[in-house]
């Protein structure tokens, strides 16, 4: 096994600060650019974070845009999925893959213990799993990204380089979840085609025929011959993911099919 490059110097400032994620580059080629996504991910886990700067209690307690999450409950959920996201890598470079979750139970459980905290409490968290997440996204070598891995003992396995892909869609939709500035209009071009992909990929496993067109990009999917859904391309993906009621969608069937919430 090749050993990988000195530990990463991720650069966190304060939680009073505004904070700054920097991707390593080191000098062994084949650490480089080893996980797929890890700029675009640091990119935005940097936004999301600097969205967290200008909260206090009151807003962290406010409700978020997911039916009975407050945004603390988001925030706290983005934690700790850094945190198992994290394990998933070290697992993986030690030779000892495993799963996200002990259970989704203790996974729940997590979450609604730590919804309530303070606002200064949240972001710090937040900060600190951030980094712990970049460190190990950069550690991780190349050698290693075939690992299994599994979000809950048992279930569908699946490499460990779609943790990149993962954690730059939790780190984007839920940034959008909060409520704030930052919605699904903001997201980058390249995240927003992501998404048209894995949800295709979903909906065709899930059997649920469907297409869609960007009536500002021209761009087409399909996960079968089933009615067409048109709107931007932004309000496509957000509707795609269960967010929202469909506003400025159209559908060639008159109501908007019913597709389930993003899993």
């Amino acid at each position: 096994m090749d050993t990988p490059g000195e530990a990463n110097p991720v650069s966190l400032r304060g939680a009073t600060d505004s904070p700054r994620l920097v991707p390593f580059r080191g000098d062994n080629e084949d650490m480089t650019d080893a996980l797929p996504h890890l700029d675009e991910t640091v990119v935005a886990t940097a936004r999301f974070l600097g969205a967290l700067s200008d909260l206090g209690d009151e807003h962290v307690r406010a409700p978020s845009l997911l039916p009975g999450w407050t945004r603390g409950h988001v925030v706290t959920h983005l934690a700790r999925n850094a945190d198992a996201l994290t394990n998933v890598l070290h697992g993986a470079e030690a030779g000892e893959p495993g799963a996200m979750y002990e259970s989704q139970d203790q996974r729940d459980a997590e979450i609604e213990a730590g919804a309530g905290r303070s606002a200064a409490a949240l972001r710090a968290d937040a900060v600190a799993a951030c980094g712990r997440w970049v460190q190990a996204a950069n550690e991780i070598h190349r050698s290693h990204l075939d690992a299994p891995a599994w979000r809950l003992p048992g279930g569908e396995t699946w490499p460990a380089y779609r943790v990149g892909a993962m954690r730059w869609t939790e780190v984007e939709v839920h940034h959008a979840d909060l409520g704030l500035d930052y919605a699904a209009r903001d997201w980058p071009p390249a995240f927003v085609a992501h998404l048209m992909k894995r949800r295709r990929r979903e909906l065709t496993e899930d059997s649920v025929p469907l297409r869609w067109r960007a009536t500002d990009t021209g761009e087409e999917w399909s996960s079968g011959d089933g009615p067409e859904v048109t709107g931007t391309a932004s309000d496509l993906a957000w509707w795609l993911l269960g967010r929202g009621s469909g506003e400025g969608l159209a559908c060639s069937e008159g109501q908007l099919p019913e597709i389930g919430r993003w899993r």
